[in-house]
């Protein structure tokens, strides 16, 4: 069972904050960002207990050829995979699991 997408305000803003960041870079850059968090999304909302569970609730998946992890965690009631972080791995990991939007 395929399970539903949802963002917090903090990682719908980090999204599109990167997005921006790679589209003034290069705009093929922004296409394969675009093309790599999807391909991470759909495969973790067929299976979302199959990546890494890294503190408490939360579960954690690498963007392939990108330093990002998008952070999430599971809503089993409602089938929904909750986005916290689209996390740059440059930045402090202490801030990485945080969900002030609850």
């Amino acid at each position: 069972m395929r399970y539903h997408v949802a963002y917090r305000k903090r990682a719908a803003e980090e999204y599109l904050s990167s997005l921006f960041w790679y589209k003034r870079k290069s705009p093929f850059a922004a296409e394969q960002f675009v093309k790599r968090i999807d391909e991470t999304l759909s495969r973790l909302t067929h299976d979302p207990k199959r990546f890494r569970n890294t503190y408490k609730n939360f579960y954690e998946v690498r963007v392939k050829k990108f330093p990002y992890s998008i952070v999430y965690f599971i809503d089993e009631e409602e089938q929904k995979v909750i986005i916290t972080s689209i996390f740059h791995q440059k930045r402090n990991p202490r801030k990485k699991f945080r969900d002030n939007d609850l």
